[in-house]
Order: C-alpha cells, then sequence, then structure tokens
C-alpha cells in the first residue's frame, strides 16, 4: 500500500469520489526527519533496510527486530538484548541507547541509580536520567509499532550538540515489539490488502483488521491490562526490565479510535489512585512540555486532564508511578494506512512522523527536567517510608493451606512486583480466622515497595469520580481466593524473607489398593484429564470420608479423585503409579496411597455409589466474529497453557454445520447472539436434551438462560420517584456512571455441598463483575450454585442501588436439561488470567456437570 505523506500545514487538493476514494495531489515529503539534523552514513537508515518507506506499509515485526540489530552492530551507542520471547516465540526486543562513555560504565550507573531507592544521596547532577519508550503494546496500533524505527536510528545516527547532549544526560530503553504476536498478525492483514492506489474510505477491509484484531496476544489477551497481574509471559520480561533500571520516565505509546485528536498525560485529575504520588502529576505536566510545544508548532489539536485516568494500576503508564517513575500515556488517532477521517484525512506516514518528534522531544525534556525527575525518585521512597510509619496497618496475613500451588501463583505475582513476603512463625488468630505457623505468610506494609502493597492489598469502595476507565476494584487476595486479614499490631512472628518455589510434594509410595487427591489442588485438573485421557477410571467422592493412608488418617472433602488400582481394563500399575507419583512431584499434589478399600467412614468405602465416575470432557470453544476475545482467550489459555487440555476453537459461523455429538462441552462467552437461529438454538437444546452440557459466561449465560433454562434476568429498576426529575445535561456522564459496575469484586454465598462446588472450603467467594448481569433464583432450589450476598461490595464501585438490586440472586446456575446440563457464570471466572480463586469453578462445570441432578417431581396428591 503506498499512502500520501500529508502535513496538516501544507495545502493539498483532495477529490473524493462517490466511494469517498480519496485522490489527492499532494506535495511529497520523502522524509520524515528534520533536513537539520545531519546523520552518521555509515548507520543504515530503516527505509534503505526495510524496503519500502515508512508508512507505506506495516514494517513486519521479524524485519524491525533484524533492523535492531543491525543498528546495534553498526553504534556503539546501542545494546541489543531480548528480554522475553511471545506465546509464539517471538523475541521482544529493548535497545539501551546511551553515549559511548556511559556504556562503558553502564552496570555502575545502573547500580547508581537503583541506589536513589535505597535512600542514597549521590550528586544528581552527576547521574543521567533513565528514560524507557516502549511502543506497540498493542499489536494493532500501527504507527505506535512503527515510530519506535526511526526514534532508534536518530538515536544511533543522529550527529551534533543536541543529541550529544541527550545521550551524555540519558539512559534511554527502547522496546518494541512489546506485543510481537498481535503486530505480526496486524501487519499480515495490512500486506493481504496492501494496494499500489491509496483507498481512504473507512469500509476498506484495510482499516478493520479480523478476528481476534492484532491489539492483543496470542491468548488474546490485552497486554496493556497486565503489568501488575503479568499472567503472560511478555509481561513479566518487561516488567522485569522495569525493575532492574526503575526509569524516571516510562513512555508508552498508543492509537485511538480515528475521531478522536491527539491525546498524552495528565489525565483526569478526579481520576488517579490514591496511592499514586500527587507530586507526580504535577512534574508529569512539566516533563510533557516538550511534545506540547512540538505539537503546538505544527498547531495540531492535543488534550490533556480529561477522559483518560490514572487509577488501575496494572496498566503500563500507570505501573511505573508506584515504583517512583512518571508513566505518561500517548494516544493519537489512528489511521491504519490512509483514512478519512471526520478531522480530515490521517496518514500512516504522518503518525509515523508525529510520535518520532514527539517521542524526541519527551527524551530531550526529561534531560531538562533531570535534576527534578532524580530528585523526585530519590523524595519518592524517602516518602514512601514516612507513609507506610503513618499506616495503621502494619502487615497482612494470608493463607490457603488447601491449596499450596494457588497460594504458590499469589507467592509468585508478590515476588514479580518486587514485594517482601515472610513466613509467620507462630499461630495466630485475627477477627476470627486462625493462621497457622508455616502455612501462612507476611506482607508488612513498612518495606521499600510499599504503594504496591497497598495497590495489592486494599479494598478501595469510595472515590473521587465515579467514572472509570478499566475496572475499579482488583484487590489481589480476593482475586486468588485466600484468607486474609489486615493487621493494624506487630503482634506476630516472622522469619528470614522467602524465596518462592513451586510446593512440589514428595515421592509417593506404591498403592496396594488406590491412590487418592484432594479437587482443591490447583491442577486437580490436569492430573484428572491426564488420566482419563489415558484411559484410566477415576472416581469423584461426592461426601468427605475419612481413610487410613501412607501419611496416616486423613479426611478426605467432597471432590477428591480416588483411582483405585484394580478394574483399570489391564492398565499397567507401574504406569499409573509413576503418574501418581507426576502429580506429586511436578504439579504439587499431595497424593495418598490407601491399602484398603474399607475407610472410616460410616457406608463410605472406596466402593460406594457415592464415589461417581467422571467422564473425559471433550470441549468446543466458540470464538470469532462476533465473540468476545478476551473471555473466548482466558478460557483457551486456562486450559491449553495451565491444565494441558486441547480445546477445539470453532469460529461461530460454523456452529450450524458442525456434528456437535463429538463433543461434552461446548462454551459460549461475552458476544452476540442476536444471530442464534431458531434452526441453531433447537440444534444446541436436542444436543443439550441429549447429554452434551452447555457452559455460558456473561452474555452466553445470558442467552442460555433464558433460551435453554426459561430463567428471568434481574429487571434493574430506575431510582423511586413517581415523575422523572429535571437533570442538567453537565451531570449526565457522572449519573450514567452509577448505572454500571466499574469491574468491581463481588461476594457471593457458594454452595460448597454441590458438584459445581467441590474443591472449595468456605462458603464466602470473591468473584469479579462488570456489569449487572444476574439471574432471579430458579425454582429449582437446588440450582443456585453462588449467591450474590446481601452486602455484595467488596471493593471497586457499585452504586448502593445496584447492590441492593443485586443482592440475592443468582451468579452461578447449574441445571440439568434431558441428559445434559446447562451452566451459566454471570460473572467472569477467569477474568485476565487472575482469578485463580474462581477458575475452580469453570474447571468444575467441565468435570462435574453430570455429578448433580434436577430435584425429583413431588408425587401426586
Amino acid at each position: 500500500m503506498k499512502t500520501l505523506f500529508l502535513f496538516f500545514k501544507l495545502s493539498f487538493f483532495c477529490v473524493v469520489s462517490l466511494f469517498s476514494i480519496a485522490i489527492c495531489a499532494a506535495p511529497q515529503v520523502d522524509t520524515i526527519f528534520d533536513s537539520s539534523v545531519t546523520f552518521d552514513p555509515t548507520i543504515t537508515e530503516p527505509e534503505s533496510f526495510l524496503g519500502h518507506r515508512l508508512g507505506d506499509q506495516m514494517a513486519r515485526n521479524d524485519r524491525m527486530i533484524a533492523y535492531f540489530q543491525e543498528l546495534a552492530a553498526q553504534s556503539e551507542r546501542v545494546k541489543y538484548e531480548v528480554i522475553a520471547y511471545s506465546n509464539e516465540r517471538r523475541p521482544i526486543v529493548t535497545l539501551t541507547i546511551t553515549s559511548v562513555d556511559n556504556h562503558k560504565n553502564l552496570a555502575q550507573l545502573q547500580a547508581q541509580h537503583m541506589s536513589l531507592q535505597q535512600g542514597a544521596t549521590p550528586e544528581l547532577i552527576d547521574m543521567p536520567v533513565v528514560s524507557w519508550i516502549n511502543f506497540g503494546v498493542h499489536g494493532g496500533e500501527v504507527s505506535s509499532n512503527d515510530s519506535a524505527l526511526p526514534i532508534a536510528y536518530h538515536l544511533a545516527a543522529a550527529q551534533g550538540k543536541e543529541i550529544d547532549k541527550l545521550l551524555d544526560n540519558s539512559v534511554i530503553l527502547l522496546t518494541a515489539s512489546m506485543n510481537p504476536d498481535g503486530n505480526s498478525r496486524e501487519s499480515a492483514w495490512n500486506l493481504k490488502y496492501s494496494s499500489q492506489v491509496s483507498v481512504s474510505d473507512p469500509n476498506h477491509a484495510l482499516h478493520g483488521s479480523p478476528w481476534p484484531s492484532g491489539r492483543t496476544n496470542h491468548y488474546w489477551f490485552d497486554l496493556n491490562r497486565q503489568w501488575m497481574l503479568q499472567q503472560q509471559p511478555e509481561p513479566v520480561g518487561w516488567v522485569n526490565k522495569f525493575h532492574q533500571w526503575r526509569p524516571n520516565i516510562v513512555a508508552d505509546f498508543h492509537e485511538m479510535r480515528s475521531y478522536k485528536s491527539f491525546y498524552f498525560h495528565p489525565g483526569a485529575p478526579d481520576r488517579v489512585h490514591p496511592i499514586i504520588n500527587k507530586q507526580a502529576m504535577t512534574l508529569l505536566s512539566d516533563v510533557v512540555q516538550g511534545p506540547r510545544d512540538f505539537l503546538d508548532s505544527e498547531a495540531r489539536a492535543y488534550f490533556n486532564e480529561e477522559a483518560y485516568d490514572n487509577f488501575y494500576l496494572g496498566k503500563g503508564a500507570t505501573y511505573p508511578h508506584l515504583y517512583g517513575s512518571l508513566g505518561i500515556l500517548f494516544e493519537q488517532a489512528s489511521s491504519a494506512g490512509l483514512l478519512s477521517t471526520p478531522r480530515g484525512i490521517l496518514s500512516f506516514r504522518d503518525n509515523i512522523r508525529t510520535y518520532y518528534h514527539v517521542g524526541l522531544a519527551l527524551l530531550n525534556n526529561a534531560v531538562d527536567k533531570k535534576t527534578e525527575l532524580l530528585s523526585f525518585q530519590q523524595q519518592f521512597f524517602s516518602q514512601a517510608k514516612e507513609q507506610a510509619k503513618g499506616d495503621k496497618v502494619k502487615a497482612y496475613v494470608f493463607t490457603a493451606p488447601e491449596d499450596p500451588a494457588r497460594l504458590f501463583h499469589f507467592l509468585q505475582l508478590l515476588e514479580r512486583n518486587k514485594i517482601t513476603v515472610k513466613p509467620l512463625q507462630k499461630d495466630l488468630k485475627t477477627n476470627g480466622t486462625q493462621f497457622f505457623a508455616n502455612k501462612a505468610y507476611i506482607v508488612e506494609t513498612a518495606q521499600a515497595s510499599y504503594p504496591m502493597v497497598k495497590g495489592l492489598f486494599s479494598k478501595v469502595t469510595e472515590f473521587e469520580n465515579n467514572t472509570f476507565y478499566d475496572v475499579s476494584g482488583w484487590t489481589m487476595p480476593l482475586a486468588f481466593g485466600l484468607q486474609y486479614e489486615p493487621l493494624t499490631r506487630r503482634n506476630y512472628k516472622v522469619g528470614d524473607p522467602i524465596k518462592v518455589t513451586f510446593p512440589r510434594q514428595s515421592d509417593v509410595p506404591m498403592a496396594k489398593v488406590a491412590y487418592a487427591f484432594e479437587w482443591s489442588n490447583y491442577y486437580a485438573p490436569k492430573v484428572l484429564y491426564k488420566l482419563l485421557s489415558q484411559g484410566y477410571r477415576p472416581r469423584i467422592a461426592n461426601n468427605e470420608f475419612q481413610a487410613n493412608t501412607d501419611k496416616g488418617l486423613h479426611t478426605f472433602q467432597r471432590g477428591s479423585v480416588v483411582v483405585s488400582t484394580g478394574w483399570q481394563g489391564g492398565s499397567n500399575n507401574t504406569e499409573l503409579h509413576q503418574l501418581m507419583n507426576d502429580a506429586a512431584t511436578k504439579e504439587g499434589i499431595p497424593v495418598f496411597t490407601l491399602n484398603s478399600a474399607n475407610t472410616q467412614s460410616t457406608g463410605m468405602d472406596l466402593g460406594s455409589n457415592n464415589i461417581e465416575p467422571v467422564s473425559l470432557p471433550k470441549v468446543l470453544l466458540v470464538v470469532g466474529s462476533g465473540m468476545s476475545q478476551y473471555q473466548a482467550g482466558e478460557v483457551w489459555h486456562l486450559l491449553d497453557q495451565r491444565m494441558s487440555m486441547p480445546v477445539v476453537l470453532l469460529e461461530k459461523w460454523r456452529l450450524n454445520s458442525v456434528k456437535l455429538s463429538d463433543y461434552t462441552h461446548l462454551v459460549m462467552a461475552d458476544g452476540t447472539y442476536s444471530d442464534m437461529t431458531a434452526e441453531l438454538t433447537d440444534k444446541v437444546t436436542t444436543w443439550v436434551k441429549s447429554g452434551g452440557t452447555f457452559v455460558g459466561i456473561g452474555d452466553g449465560a445470558k442467552w442460555a438462560g433464558e433460551t435453554l433454562l426459561d430463567l428471568n434476568t434481574v429487571s434493574m429498576k430506575p431510582g423511586n420517584g413517581s415523575a422523572q426529575p429535571r437533570i442538567n445535561y453537565s451531570s449526565k456522564a457522572h449519573l450514567e456512571a452509577q448505572d454500571i459496575v466499574g469491574g468491581a469484586i463481588m461476594a457471593g454465598d457458594l454452595d460448597i455441598t454441590h458438584p459445581l462446588g467441590y474443591g472449595y472450603s468456605r462458603r464466602e467467594i470473591a468473584s469479579h463483575r462488570s456489569g449487572l448481569l444476574a439471574f432471579e433464583p430458579p425454582k429449582n432450589p437446588y440450582a443456585t450454585i453462588v449467591k450474590i450476598a446481601k452486602q455484595p461490595l467488596l471493593t471497586g464501585f457499585t452504586s448502593a442501588e445496584n447492590q441492593q438490586q443485586l443482592a440475592g440472586n443468582a451468579m452461578l446456575v447449574g441445571q440439568r436439561l434431558g441428559q445434559g446440563s446447562v451452566i451459566v457464570f454471570t460473572d467472569d471466572p477467569n477474568f485476565r488470567g487472575y482469578f485463580y480463586g474462581t477458575e475452580k469453578l469453570f474447571m468444575n462445570s467441565l468435570f462435574f456437570s453430570k455429578l448433580f441432578s434436577n430435584p425429583r417431581p413431588l408425587a401426586a396428591e
């Protein structure tokens, strides 16, 4: 595709046909770079390397990476480093760019910079500022990726006093592309629909990439929501790099809707998380003066301090604020190629040029504000220390004794966010909850990462502004399903800080009669699937029972898995033993051996009919146009990456033709259901009645609940009053926000005796809610698996009226339909890959969907 390079300051003539194809006679400006800048001729220009002009087409990710390698080979200013690999094994590259002299002392400069956070007071005037510019976290935001190329070239090849000042006084980290898998999908689409003649009609295929969009990574996660969560390999790599340097500024380059102008931080002042240092926003405004001046010089429209926020702590422009860095978001209107918009024709090439100049202006401005930035970071950690001293909460204690693997993943999250954890060494009881020594942990607030400790552990339910760009609540112990309490006194005993390791169990002795393990273990579904797929016949205990085991007398809870060594169809017991040993040593599951079918339970020996068989699930996940790539990706990632279970991804339009009887489970998440014809509905209904299980999440739950189960969704009623009051229009946005559940965490009452509640030891459960969908309690009194609590809000924003109307209704419903089952979740049990506390509910819907029954009909009188 050839695009026409347009400057807003240049005059040009466009003729737009009836089909909105723009034919523009415009002066052709061949360079993105200012003519006043001279470049080292021995350094290869990006256009010479790529073989096309920047902006004529998207640069392929592999060519971008190869170009960065070329720059590092040619310029002593540039160091090339792979900081991570994507799910598709593409490298994520960071260039470290500074003067040759700084490179010679880089390790010393890094140590000196990091010493600011330990209270050191070096001569700030002699220290370089550390600036990190990152590109392409959303792979479909095309100018964000490609503008990294001219910036990297400029930093490597520009000559003169200005570049010398910049490189002598700063260490620059440049990362691109942060999402190479999504970027590769987008560039393939771009090249597929490239053409010799530029087409600006927004209906042209080039201007809208297919499902899944390049915005997301391989598993369709939005990586710009993963800085704090780090549930994907890409953010694990970047955040680790961030903590190696703790840069003074972190600039995050994006694109937004084409009808908008240009945005950069600071955002809305009343939508900043309370833990963020107030001085940060003032200093941030000073640091972006360079980009502001450039845009003003070209009479380009932009806006600050509205629309976007700094509330959710897991975004690239917010996360750095928790560690004394300034996160800065840049958003410019997307062009994709050449696009006609209400503000005029946008050019991909011009967008690249804009970000090139904005990026350099920011880096130079950071040098001008070097002393202020370094002083701020130095003071930040001193202030955080003082804040911790004044905090009435001195520590948080937490545990999950029933599931060491889930606890491990929480500890791993803390470690990745540089939070110090200590083991509890003496039993502690607080607020009615008992925490046992060596099974619970303490996070003290008096530590260098105090702001992030508060960000992860605090519950926030009151806000200055109830409008949110992203979720409003994410308290991590709730998401992980942990028992936890804040401690206001230092009445606990702890050991030395821990190093997080996976809780591998000891070898399992050979069993004479059976092996057994608890379903509460996070990776129990993975082991159960492996047993079933290899032809073994595990069974599920529907009641608790006691048995003598190799570890002594043990009480097995409902949902425990029992695998007999006999009656396995001739399967090799040595191989079964190896599977059970792997479950203990690799998956962290305590496996027990039983040498008698006789147990200590009255009427519950191993041959009991209350220990039922389960079948191998064959899961069909509906994806494609009309479905939420985020929720579908969460399911795919959970089953594929964590549970090693195959899942068939079926595009929605193929539902009409696929043979459903080849599958046991059909999973449908958020999406559009208006195209579910009567014929297709009948097909799904017949399949369920014949023995299939439908699992719906969000809109999928709504469709199935209303269509397959005849459930009523809760009607959210407006406020009291017979007459509608007159309201000023200026209040519209604020008042409408009251009707939105801004990604809050809600409390529920879980029936732990129901098969869909197996693996849980407490009835209280927290789930992520992003809407007002709920079901009225079904007529079947056993079908409400999770009932929304009377006072449901745990953290985040939901209006008091909405809380009242949601209370007492159903979040999770499971009901039989013929020989099959329908299981519907109004909340997302797999949200963003970090809601470990509710993922078990989803896994139960796959393995235990036939272990329950509808109530018997009453006998006629």
